[in-house]
């Protein structure tokens, strides 16, 4: 069932096929990359269908783009200032993601990752480029990086290279607050992100509403 109605849908597919034209990427390139099938692609980029959040963590990747561009960005500044009050929110399933960094100039994602408790892993183990890092403010987390996992607890962390699998799952029975930096291709010459991505507002961390993309 679609979580997006279908507005946003078609902006979201409109942003992701103008994304794939400016990377210079045929629908079966980006197939490859980010392994999804082509006529998965075209439903996205249709607005039809839309990706889980694993999915569009990688169709982000792939298009240079981050996975907060799809939905909030600032013009590009050398200065950006995001109150507690104006961070893009996101929430999947038991997954609420909070982001600190909005410029689309920026070379770094910063956000707080906020777990529920349930069973299993928030989402499929995703790779992508480059690196993150993250600590554990409150509650514990089991981090899967490949075929090993690390269990956090307030006050820990962990970095790894982005580009093994890796997931999250939260151990006991109380919500785990984290907070993770990680790193993004040059976004430069992404001037495009923000243009299509303003037609996505961003959610205030205040309030309940938020974007959930689901598959």
């Amino acid at each position: 069932m679609s979580s997006l109605d279908e507005a946003t849908r078609r902006a979201l597919g409109k942003l992701l096929r103008e994304l794939r034209k400016r990377e210079g990427l045929t629908l079966s390139a980006l197939s490859q990359q980010v392994g999804v099938s082509q006529s998965a692609l075209s439903q996205f980029e249709s607005g039809r269908t839309e990706p889980s959040l694993g999915t569009l963590w990688s169709l982000g990747r792939a298009l240079n783009a981050s996975l907060f561009d799809f939905f909030a960005a600032e013009p590009a500044q050398t200065v950006n200032v995001t109150r507690t009050d104006e961070r893009t929110v996101m929430v999947y399933e038991r997954a609420r993601y909070e982001a600190v960094t909005r410029s689309s100039k920026r070379r770094m994602d910063l956000f707080y990752l906020y777990l529920r408790p349930g069973e299993g892993q928030v989402r499929e183990q995703v790779p992508h480029a480059g690196e993150e890092c993250g600590t554990v403010l409150s509650g514990q987390m089991d981090v899967s990086v490949g075929a090993d996992t690390y269990r956090l607890g307030p006050g820990d962390g962990i970095w790894f290279l982005s580009d093994q699998p890796h997931t999250f799952s939260v151990v006991g029975d109380e919500e785990c607050v984290s907070v993770w930096a990680d790193t993004l291709p040059d976004h430069s010459g992404t001037a495009a992100v923000h243009e299509m991505g303003s037609m996505f507002n961003a959610q205030p961390a205040s309030t309940d509403q938020s974007t959930e993309p689901q598959q």
